[in-house]
Parts: C-alpha cells; structure tokens; sequence
C-alpha cells in the first residue's frame, strides 16, 4: 500500500532520477567528499566555500595529504572570527564574486552554508564559472532546519534543483541529512555541544522509515524519497559538465 502510494505520487517521479538506489542512509556533506576523492590518484584543487574556521583542512587531508585547499568565507562572519589556524589558503569575498580565476578548481564544497548567503542565485551562478569542466559541488544545506547563525533562507528539493539547474550545473543526486524532526527537538531542548553526537546518530523519524521500509519491502530509492520529504538538511552532488561548458 505504501509502495503503491509512493509510486502514484507525482513528486516522487519528478525527484527519483536523483535519488540513489545503492542506499538510503542518512549521510552528511562529508560523504560525497569522500566517495569522490578517497581514491583519486591526483591531487585535487578543492575550495571549502563558507569555510569558517577552516576546520575542513583536517578533513580532507585524511583523505588525500596531497590535495590543494582553499578556504573562502566573508568578511567578519561568526564562525570565520572564531578562526584560529593560519596553515590554510583563507580569502574573504562579498558574498557573490569568488576571487578565483575561471575553470580553477576540481571540487567545490559547501557544509550549511547556502541558506546564510544573501543572493544565493547569483553566488551559484560564480560557484560555476570558478568549477573546471568535469568538475564536482557538493554539500549540503537546511530544508526542515529551525533557523540558526544568521539563516535567511531554506530550500526545498525542488528548489534546490531549480537553483543548481539554473546555475548551469547538472543535478546527480539529492539524499537526506540528519531529519527535520530530530532538528526541531535539538533546538527545542537546546541541547548542549557535548550531546550534539546524540541527535546526530539517533533518529527516531528514520528508524521509523526503515522499518516502515522493511514491513512494506520498499526500495532503497523509495527510502530515500520518504527522508527526503522530512529532511532537516539535503546533501546535494552536482557536476559542471563538459559539454555545458563547452
């Protein structure tokens, strides 16, 4: 019944050639990093865009020592003035143009940054132009996420689509972060730095999809469907194709 459902809903047709069909865990801006560069025999050019304080420098040097980070955010921003390291590439920008050069860098990444940009349309459109062809963006930003540090604006799937599309990029796939409803109680009970751990592993929303999942044999792409509707955060891969670029 609930397959059936699914199935007959017009959005899911709209959304399911960007949901996986390999998996249907909850995953994190990190995962794409991961997936795409653990195994690249060349170093890559990567920029940490909203890199606030540079923390990502750790993160991907276990992935790759070799690979080349830059780290920009604005001027003044709350986590970039918490910023004590000085082993990173770090520039500051208006919020729009990108101080790099067309076609510089291999991957882009961007953890909950989108939704504290004010002109987001017209930053992406200079994510693009600063991306090699073949190139990668990923991350991730808040949909169901109550606001937070100076948040504007919250994107939908289809808004999120509708961005990236309109930027010249290539949507691949859109996957749920942590859950809505688990960011909702997070900020409810306020809950102190030292439990964040415990609402970023424990959901009881999406033990409830899978085991929903489980009694009515859906698949891993229509697992990823259901989280997605409720997602707090929506991890995003998207690719500068060669040919666009062209």
């Amino acid at each position: 019944m609930l397959r059936n459902f699914i199935r007959s809903n017009n959005i899911y047709g709209l959304f399911k050639p960007f949901l996986p069909a390999q998996g249907s865990n909850i995953i994190t801006a990190e995962y794409y990093a991961n997936k795409l560069l653990l195994n690249k025999t060349t170093p890559a050019t990567i920029l940490d865009l909203g890199c606030g304080t540079g923390n990502s420098i750790d993160f991907f040097s276990s992935i790759n020592p070799e690979i080349k980070w830059f780290g920009v955010d604005i001027e003044g921003s709350p986590e970039g003035k918490l910023r004590k390291r000085t082993d990173g590439n770090f520039k500051t920008y208006d919020g729009i143009n990108l101080p790099y050069d067309d076609n510089f860098f291999d991957f882009i990444y961007s953890h909950q940054v989108l939704e504290h940009v004010r002109h987001p349309d017209d930053l992406l459109k200079d994510v693009f132009r600063i991306l090699k062809p073949g190139g990668y963006f990923t991350g991730s930003v808040s949909y169901l996420e109550p606001y937070h540090s100076f948040s504007i604006y919250n994107f939908t799937p289809y808004g999120l689509l509708v961005s990236l599309t309109d930027a010249g990029f290539q949507p691949k796939e859109l996957r749920s972060g942590i859950d809505g409803p688990t960011l909702i109680l997070r900020q409810l009970f306020n809950a102190p730095q030292k439990l964040q751990f415990l609402f970023n592993r424990a959901s009881l929303f999406n033990f409830t999809v899978n085991i929903s999942g489980f009694i009515f044999r859906l698949s891993h792409r229509e697992k990823n469907f259901l989280k997605l509707q409720f997602a707090g955060q929506i991890c995003f891969l998207a690719e500068k194709s060669c040919s666009l670029s062209e």
